[in-house]
């Protein structure tokens, strides 16, 4: 009888009717939001505006925001846009670098700096600790970037048509060591 009394309470408070409806109600609202991802590189002004779902970021630090995904790895970010590697560098004096003064320890790389004005130091070491990997719009020239980005390459020594970001690398992978260049839309300098 106790069973009953739950039965008809939650009978008389939502129709036979009604809860026949939910799971088709609830269907049909995951279809709608999983329509609702943003692609990468599109605009934001939240992280549910690029995916409902939690799985996207939107990078506010650029102009009408960026969606894109952080902690990317080779193959991992969709629609096969690169993931991308950024390093932070120091930018005191003591920390130069260029073709012939390596960095003076072995978890660093030189990030080129493009004001250098020296042929000796053309920039400044970045610890590896400093990288951050980022899904990024796939481009091969301006007119594949939104307004107000440009189409920019990792720096690879590769022959990418597309200038370098100071700071960008791809991913390295087992068969390349310093992965293969990619070119991606930024916010344009």
């Amino acid at each position: 009888m106790h069973a009953r009394t739950r039965a008809s309470i939650f009978g008389a408070l939502m129709p036979r009717r009604s809860r026949r409806e939910i799971p088709l109600v609830a269907t049909l609202l995951l279809a709608v939001l999983a329509g609702c991802t943003h692609n990468i590189g599109d605009p934001c002004g939240t992280n549910v505006d690029c995916s409902p779902a939690g799985d996207r970021f939107c990078d506010t630090s650029a102009i009408g925001g960026y969606c894109t995904i952080e902690g990317c790895d080779i193959n991992t970010c969709p629609d096969n846009e690169p993931c991308v590697r950024f390093f932070t560098p120091f930018t005191d004096d003591a920390d130069r670098c260029g073709p012939t003064h390596p960095c003076a320890r072995a978890d660093e790389r030189c990030i080129d700096d493009p004001m250098s004005t020296s042929a000796d130091f053309t920039g400044h070491c970045a610890p590896e600790s400093t990288e951050r990997r980022w899904c990024q719009h796939r481009c091969s020239n301006d007119g594949d970037c939104r307004t107000g980005f440009e189409c920019r390459s990792t720096f690879n020594g590769g022959t990418m048509s597309a200038p370098v970001l100071p700071g960008a690398f791809s991913v390295p992978t087992l068969n390349n060591p310093t992965g293969d260049p990619a070119s991606f839309c930024v916010q344009a300098s």
